[in-house]
Formats: C-alpha cells, sequence, structure tokens
C-alpha cells in the first residue's frame, strides 16, 4: 500500500466515524423527543379533567369498558339535547316586549292638510290634464315633461302663513311657541300646492304636547262646489300621502285630534317579521313604507304593460324600465291602458315587507259645531299627545338567542360528561402527541 492509497483510507475511515457519529446523534434526538412525547401523552392520560377519560387509558379492562360506556351514554344524550337546544334557536321565535319611554321633548309628527279635488287632479293627471278634463287631441304621442309650480308664499312674523290656498291665521302651543310661518309650513308643489304640511321637519314640541292651529281656505270659484278639506298626520319622514288614513275635516267646527305615538321596532330575516332595513323596490322618495313600495310595485307593472304611467309616477320610474318599455302610443291609446290597469286588482309582490321601525299613530277624534261667522276662521283643529311627556315602544326581541343557546349547550355537557371547551382542547392535543409520536 503506496503512501496515497493509506491517506485515501485513513480520510475514509475519519468520514464514516464522523457519519457514525451524526447518525448515533440523530437517534438519540430522536429516541429524546420520543420519550418527552410519550413523558406528556402520559401527562395528559393521567390529568384528563374530561371524567372518566383517563379511568378507560389507565384501568383495568372491566372498568376501562365500564367508564368507555358512560362516555359515550353521556356524549350520546348530550348529542340529543344539543341537537333540539339548536332547532329551537333555529326556528327563530321572537316575543314583543312594549313599554312607555319617558322623554324631555315629546315631538309632534306632521300633519298635512289636502284640498281632496285638487290632490286628485294634481296626482291622478296624464300628460297634463285632470282626470275629470278631457283632451284636446287625443291622436299624438304624450310627450309632457312634469314641471313643478313656483312657490308663491305669503308670511308675516308668525301671524299668518299662506300658499295662495291654504291661509294659516294661527299656530300656537299652550307653551307659547308660534308656528306659523315657513319654520313648520311648507308648501307641496309636487301636487299643484294642494296640500301643505304642517313640521315638516318633525321638531316641533310643547311642554304640554298641545297645539292649535287656524286656517282658510281661498274660495275656488271654478272647482264648481265647496273644497273638501283633510288632514294626515304622519311620520315626518314619509312624504308621499296615505289617504287610507286622512281624516276629513268640516267648516265651522272645532276638531281635537289626539295622539298615541307608538314606535314599533321589527326584526329582520330570519326572523318571522323578515323587516325591510333599505327602500327596496320603493322608487318614491321619503322613508320606505310597506304602501310605497306595493304602489312602487304596481306603477313599474303599469309601466311595462302601457309604456306609460301618470305623470306624478313618470318621473320615479327608474331609467332602465323607461329605456326597455317605454311606449309609442297615442294619448288615447296610453290613457285607456293606464285606467283599465288602475282599476284592475293591485299587482301581488312578495318583496315589499313592513319596515324595520316605524312610526305608529292611533288617533281618537272629536268634534264640535261652531257658530258660522264670516269674521272667524273656517277650520280650527287641536292636537294633543294622549301621553304627553312620554311614548310607547313596542319591539321585537329574540325569544331564545344564541347566548342563551350556548349557555344552555355548555352546562348541559358540563352536567352529562364533565367536560368543557377546555377538556376538548386536551383531548385534541392528546390526539395530536399519539399522532406526532408515530409519525416519529
Amino acid at each position: 500500500m503506496d503512501q496515497n492509497s493509506g491517506s485515501r483510507y485513513v480520510e475514509s475511515s475519519l468520514m464514516t466515524l464522523i457519519e457514525d457519529e451524526d447518525d448515533n446523534k440523530w437517534h438519540e434526538q430522536q429516541l429524546s423527543r420520543k420519550m418527552v412525547i410519550k413523558t406528556k401523552t402520559e401527562e395528559y392520560i393521567n390529568t384528563f379533567t374530561f371524567h372518566g377519560l383517563t379511568r378507560v387509558f389507565k384501568g383495568e379492562r372491566i372498568e376501562s369498558v365500564f367508564w368507555l360506556f358512560m362516555i359515550l351514554g353521556g356524549v350520546s344524550l348530550s348529542g340529543v339535547v344539543v341537537n333540539r337546544l339548536v332547532t329551537r334557536y333555529q326556528k327563530h321565535e321572537i316575543y314583543t316586549e312594549i313599554q312607555t319611554k319617558i322623554t324631555d321633548e315629546n315631538f309632534f309628527p306632521s300633519v298635512t292638510f289636502c284640498e281632496n279635488q285638487l290632490l286628485i287632479d294634481s296626482y291622478f293627471s296624464y300628460c297634463g290634464v285632470a282626470p275629470r278634463h278631457g283632451h284636446e287631441n287625443h291622436h299624438k304621442v304624450c310627450d309632457y315633461i312634469m314641471k313643478e309650480p313656483e312657490e308663491s308664499i305669503e308670511e308675516s312674523r308668525n301671524k299668518f302663513w299662506y300658499n295662495g290656498l291654504f291661509n294659516i291665521t294661527k299656530c300656537e302651543t299652550w307653551g307659547g311657541k308660534k308656528c306659523a310661518s315657513s319654520d313648520y309650513f311648507k308648501t307641496l308643489n309636487h301636487f299643484n300646492h294642494s296640500c301643505i304640511t304642517w313640521n315638516y321637519a318633525g321638531n316641533l314640541s310643547d311642554v304640554y304636547s298641545h297645539v292649535d292651529i287656524e286656517f282658510d281656505v281661498k274660495p275656488l270659484s271654478w272647482l264648481g262646489k265647496n273644497e273638501g278639506i283633510f288632514a294626515l298626520p304622519h311620520d315626518h319622514r314619509i312624504y308621499e300621502i296615505d289617504i287610507v288614513n286622512k281624516l276629513d275635516i268640516e267648516p265651522y267646527k272645532t276638531y281635537e285630534i289626539k295622539l298615541d305615538t307608538t314606535v314599533i321596532k321589527r326584526l329582520p330575516h330570519p326572523f318571522p317579521s323578515k323587516c325591510a332595513s333599505s327602500k327596496g323596490d320603493d322608487i318614491f322618495p321619503g322613508k320606505y313604507t310597506r304602501r310605497s313600495c306595493i304602489e312602487s310595485h304596481n306603477y313599474i307593472e303599469m309601466y311595462k304593460k302601457c309604456g306609460d304611467t301618470l305623470d306624478y309616477v313618470r318621473q320615479f320610474i327608474p331609467p332602465d324600465i323607461k329605456k326597455q318599455y317605454k311606449g309609442n302610443k297615442t294619448i288615447r291609446e296610453a290613457e285607456k291602458c293606464v285606467w283599465l290597469f288602475g282599476k284592475g286588482e293591485t299587482q301581488k309582490t312578495k318583496n315589499c315587507n313592513l319596515p324595520c321601525q316605524e312610526l305608529q299613530l292611533a288617533i281618537t277624534t272629536s268634534s264640535s259645531e261652531r257658530k258660522k261667522d264670516k269674521s272667524r276662521t273656517k277650520y280650527r283643529i287641536s292636537l294633543q299627545h294622549q301621553l304627553i311627556d312620554a311614548y310607547k315602544v313596542m319591539e321585537e326581541k329574540e325569544l331564545y338567542p344564541w347566548d342563551q343557546m350556548a349557555c344552555e349547550i355548555g352546562g348541559l355537557i358540563g352536567l352529562a360528561i364533565g367536560a368543557s371547551i377546555i377538556s376538548l382542547v386536551e383531548v385534541i392535543v392528546y390526539a395530536f402527541l399519539v399522532i406526532v409520536n408515530k409519525v416519529i
């Protein structure tokens, strides 16, 4: 063996020795890890907080089997009851809580006053002509663009307010607030000034929750009959006029309108009310109401069928609907289609749920005769809150909330098998250690 061969042999021997030492160290480390994991596994087995689980692993065969059946029985019982609790929660049952809330300021709702015939003429006009008047030329296509008439308001330091039809001569609360001004009255020019709204911002209150309003109506010689006035108390955020709730007001009578205000709060889907918290299909301005949503759906269906609709409604029809369904009918054809559709059954829709929050006004009205006198105002109204410093709140609440379900499930599992979330974590960690020990 020459010198070079000897050197290579020595190097090879040294490398083999180093590799053997590395292998030994790796095996020692592996054995050390396995011992640590095994020790930890034994610790978990000996200290399980899951009742009976330690006895399953450490007990004699009979004892181990007994505790295994006990645990399986407890888990099965818990599973059945938990399933019932979850099913009950998924029903989303509700109850209604009614309470009276005390307030420093009990704000009045808005009240809209209208002349009935003028409102009908304005709301139901087609191509600029009221339904009780005829078109001069029925054979052309309607190209009418509705324009709101200009306001002509007159007022004088809370002494009177006048819009050309209604002349407010008195508006005063028992607490001394004067309200015959544009701060509290506005004319509805989109209805051709046939209506006015009092307390349109909903910001008037009174220490006695009482207000007196007196007004005259300018005679309408061309109307051909005496005016027909009605009052409509409503939420100040609602702009559309719901004539179903109107109160007809006769001249030379004093009306006392008592208001019982209730704020209704409903729950959205998946609860039974499935209330609407957004405008949805409601195309009209103002706060969402179920009635205006149904009307919106009905008028959109009218537009789809007739290619047009009433002047007032046309401005609110969505642009995509106009683009797709705009017709080319003559005034006679379109008007006939619109009126036939209007006389038919209202189109049904499932997309108009009740609002999630709504102001409900229970109204009690009484009246007394007054002497007719040209020096007296024709119309006199008093508004009074039933509860001077309070209002009612009717709120839907979940009968079986998730936190109650979680507490009951936790209590049941603790009672049946003496386990908790920590116990479950212990079992998961133990299973992880067993798997790691197998892999190493």
